[in-house]
């Protein structure tokens, strides 16, 4: 029985993180890709995971069937995954017109939060279950079955990010996911057998909860932080978040089952020394990830997945090992305390929750990125000071150098007699605009994506003139994306043209003041998804303009689907234009759609299928 539990463990975890991924991609093409938005999404799953633990589980450990609840739990995540698939897109946008076109970020978060926590929570409940109901029914001890259960999480993100997604789409891959849960659920009824409950203590301490709760805090805010600053290095495509997120689970699982097989990695204070020791090693390989990618030189996407995965083996291997042996040695002092294992569980992943918007959102942004990880490293080492070992004291005068003398963890290419002129750290992406010896600025994010530069000042500016001119009379345009703001600003300099102009980052909105020229009125700026403001927006637009995007970019391909595209033409005046300006390799072309006959086209050049539907040439190729 113990392999079929083992494999039962893997599929469900599997289709958990399937499920994530999924569910995190679906409520962000709706709520949003701000940080707000997307950390709620992440803190609900997280909140439902140990609701469920914290309520179901107790029933489950006293119960003398625990088989029935484990194979319940699995049949509800199924059933609940599959009324999603049809239910996602009205229960979204329901939450779409709550949360509205220029919502402050708290607002934005306690809808984003509200909504998907409900929503998700049936199968998060169910989901956060099922771990304690294996270990209830008895098969193997808790730390093989956490890591069986993680390893198949790796599986799950993987598949699901390289193979499901991109061969079957978001509701079929959730459909796959809602496959293995039913299996789990009719084969464990059919083949396990629950073993006796063991008798719990009576509980004499609850000093391993607070460990657990605060060691969950630090865990995900490790990862954060990590990822947060990796993403400066990394090509930041739609397959990084998920290689990262893969190595960090494998890390944890490969903690949990060394922590089985080893006794020697049985102590509480080695293991939160050993845990802050290695964050500082990983803050060191965070130090020299950019050295390490500008000495592999990777060509191909290839090469680039691989540069990645080295990287954050280097930054996640150790410190997620340990704390997947950390969290099975707490549960195990939990348990001797006569502490249920589903306690444990439901506390240590409430922790989790909270991290995400107290390291992510607050403590970021507003320390940097180096001082919010010695943060983490110095929890490690307070939740059990050891002022009289020499284990406790070299991280901690480590953190404590560190913190006095090493530079920042931020990544900026300064060129030869060049200067920076602003640095602005945010929630999701760093922003800097540096000037070389020319005096040329470029505005970047995550020191790769340039948004623009005050030497394309006329091309930039002919991307809002283009369209412009090719309405005949424009009384109000909307551009998404703002970068520099030459192009909406431009915009603004035509005689009784309003202009709107959405930005994602509140940071590339501050850093554009540096590139405006004149002092008549700017455009209105709303610092806001662009997908979402163009789907719950009232206002009509003679001409809407759209940045060209780099679909590979997470996040980006959101802006060039079908069903983006069909919110913009419900934003457009009678006569309206669309401009969409593409990246590509060799040239920029432009496709603009039209809500007029394509006779008022200047060039004849639409496919017969595609009656509203011009492509056209820029004025100079790039």
């Amino acid at each position: 029985m113990k392999p079929l539990a083992l494999l039962l463990m893997a599929a469900s975890g599997f289709a958990g993180l399937g499920y994530q991924i999924v569910w995190t991609q679906q409520l962000g093409l709706v709520l949003g890709h701000e940080s707000a938005a997307v950390l709620a999404v992440v803190a609900a799953f997280f909140g439902g995971l140990s609701l469920g633990s914290l309520l179901l589980g107790r029933r489950i450990e006293a119960s003398p069937r625990p088989l029935r609840w484990y194979a319940g739990c699995e049949a509800l995540i199924g059933l609940w995954g599959a009324a999603l698939m049809g239910a996602m897109p009205a229960a979204s946008h329901a939450a779409l017109t709550l949360i509205g076109p220029d919502a402050a970020p708290l607002w934005q978060w306690s809808v984003a939060f509200g909504a998907s926590f409900l929503l998700l929570l049936p199968a998060t409940a169910a989901m956060g279950a099922t771990l304690p109901a294996m270990a209830r029914i008895g098969t193997t001890g808790v730390a093989t079955l956490y890591a069986a259960n993680t390893l198949g999480a790796v599986a799950g993100v993987l598949a699901t990010a390289f193979w499901l997604i991109p061969d079957w789409g978001l509701t079929r891959s959730a459909g796959w996911c809602v496959a293995l849960n039913l299996g789990c659920a009719l084969l464990a009824g059919s083949a396990l057998k629950s073993q006796p409950a063991a008798e719990l203590p009576p509980p004499t301490s609850k000093r391993p909860l607070v460990l657990l709760a605060l060691t969950g805090v630090l865990g995900i805010a490790y990862e954060v932080l990590a990822v947060r600053v990796l993403s400066q290095v990394a090509e930041d495509t739609v397959y990084t978040f998920a290689l990262l997120l893969a190595v960090y689970l494998a890390g944890s699982a490969l903690g949990g089952a060394a922590f089985a097989r080893w006794p020697g990695l049985r102590n509480t204070s080695r293991l939160l020394q050993a845990l802050a020791f290695s964050t500082l090693l990983g803050m060191a390989a965070l130090w020299s990830a950019e050295a390490i990618k500008s000495w592999l030189q990777p060509e191909t996407l290839a090469a680039a997945l691989a540069t990645e995965a080295l990287l954050a083996l280097a930054v996640f291997a150790l410190p997620t090992l340990l704390m997947g042996a950390l969290f099975c040695q707490l549960s195990g002092e939990a348990c001797k305390e006569g502490i249920a294992f589903s306690r444990a569980l439901g506390v240590n992943t409430l922790g989790a929750m909270l991290a995400a918007p107290l390291f992510g959102v607050a403590l970021a942004p507003a320390l940097g990125p180096k001082l919010a990880l010695l943060l983490v490293a110095a929890g490690y080492l307070l939740l059990l000071p050891a002022w009289r070992s020499p284990g406790w004291w070299l991280p901690a005068v480590a953190t404590t150098a560190l913190a006095l003398f090493a530079p920042p963890l931020a990544f900026v290419d300064l060129p030869d007699g060049g200067r920076l002129l602003s640095y602005r750290e945010g929630a999701m992406a760093a922003v800097s605009v540096v000037e070389d010896a020319n005096g040329v600025a470029r505005l970047r994010i995550n020191n790769r994506q340039q948004e623009g530069s005050s030497a394309t000042l006329h091309v930039d500016g002919r991307q809002a003139l283009l369209p412009l001119l090719l309405h005949p009379a424009p009384q109000r345009a909307l551009f998404l994306g703002l970068g520099s703001g030459v192009t909406a600003g431009v915009a603004t300099r035509l005689p009784g043209v309003q202009v709107d102009a959405v930005e994602l980052l509140p940071e590339v909105i501050e850093a554009s003041a540096l590139f405006r020229t004149g002092s008549g009125p700017g455009p209105r700026l709303h610092a806001a998804d662009a997908r979402r403001f163009v789907r719950t927006s009232t206002q009509r637009y003679d001409v809407v303009v759209a940045d060209n995007f780099h679909p590979a970019r997470s996040g980006s391909g959101a802006l060039y689907t079908v069903e983006h595209f069909r919110a913009v033409r419900e934003r457009l005046a009678p006569q309206g234009l669309f401009c969409q300006w593409l990246p590509c390799i060799s040239s920029t072309w432009t496709r603009c759609a039209a809500s007029r006959p394509p006779s008022c086209w200047p060039f004849p050049t639409a496919p017969p299928s595609s009656p509203a539907t011009a492509w056209i040439p820029p004025l100079s190729a790039s």
